[in-house]
């Protein structure tokens, strides 16, 4: 980010008298500089996502095709901001009512916080609907490949009892509900400036962490540290991704909006970052010789194709 970069060059101009008010005073306006603008564009984009996951109707029909069609529709639910669906395709799977395969696509499509942020940016747009694109085609790709490797046989909805049907289909509809960065009980527009508010303040913190950074070691050791324009860098983004919070994925943002991360260490770390998803896995004691495969089918999903992605 431009204005980043001139605020730290600014800031340089302070001397090496140690850290001064006026210092810090700078560096917070200059952050506020760089990020009140996405805040309307933020609430926007979190007002739509809690009007579709507030929306009425029978989620049944989307479960059904889960198992009929696997890791394509698991692709494209996994790219709805919704951080329920990761969760929801965890419990399918310590189920046995979907594949492992249709879980990975859900998980390596899910992007956490990075589609709102990067709503907020217009200048990003079309890396937002690269990203999209490409994390459909991988995902797609990522759990077929793992059907293949690793078949499994899945108890099916429409052969349960329909009581029991019933109770599954609303077990697992509670259970994706059941997501930290949603406020159901209160009035839409509320949670939706709630949500906003949070994400922005992880914005805010990255950016005057960056900008100081910045000023205290220097772009060129900064980046050196964060291996821009390596090889490595992907993996490191990848690894970082599997981080279970939603300032995993501000981080990554961020950092990509800077021009620190490249596209395909940015593509890396949303594939490994698959929201609360395999902490299921984990909550539910699934076995570890599963929870492995999982997270070293993510790391090297991300890896390999953000190093694609890098040099493409």
């Amino acid at each position: 980010m431009g204005t980043v970069r001139a605020s730290a060059c600014l800031l340089a101009d302070h001397g090496n008298g140690g850290i001064q008010l006026e210092f810090i005073l700078e560096i917070l306006e200059h952050s506020l500089e760089d990020t009140w603008a996405m805040l309307p564009l933020l609430f926007a984009a979190y007002l739509v996502i809690e009007w579709f996951e507030r929306r009425p109707g029978d989620d049944s029909p989307m479960f059904y095709a889960l198992q009929k069609y696997g890791p394509l529709v698991g692709a494209l639910i996994g790219l709805i901001p919704q951080c329920g669906f990761s969760i929801l395709a965890g419990m399918l799977f310590m189920q046995g009512n979907i594949t492992l395969g249709t879980m990975i696509a859900v998980f390596v499509a899910t992007s956490d916080e990075a589609i709102p942020i990067l709503l907020s940016h217009p200048d990003l747009y079309g890396s937002l609907v690269l990203i999209l694109i490409l994390k459909f085609i991988v995902a797609v790709l990522a759990g077929y490949l793992t059907d293949r490797l690793f078949p499994q046989s899945i108890q099916r909805f429409e052969d349960l009892p329909e009581e029991e049907q019933e109770e599954e289909l609303e077990k697992d509809t509670a259970t994706a509900g059941a997501c930290p960065c949603c406020y159901p009980d209160i009035p839409i527009w509320k949670s939706a400036l709630l949500r906003t508010l949070k994400i922005y303040a992880w914005v805010f913190a990255v950016t005057v962490l960056f900008t100081a950074l910045v000023h205290w070691v220097g772009e060129e050791t900064l980046a050196g540290f964060l291996l821009t324009g390596s090889w490595f860098q992907p993996l490191l983004a990848a690894l970082f991704g599997f981080i279970p919070n939603c300032a995993a994925t501000v981080v990554l943002t961020e950092l990509f909006e800077f021009g620190t991360l490249s596209f395909g260490s940015l593509f890396a770390g949303l594939v490994t970052n698959a929201g609360l998803g395999p902490l299921v896995l984990i909550q539910y004691h699934a076995p570890w010789k599963t929870v492995l495969r999982v997270f070293l089918i993510l790391l090297i999903t991300g890896t390999v194709s953000g190093m694609l992605l890098q040099l493409l």
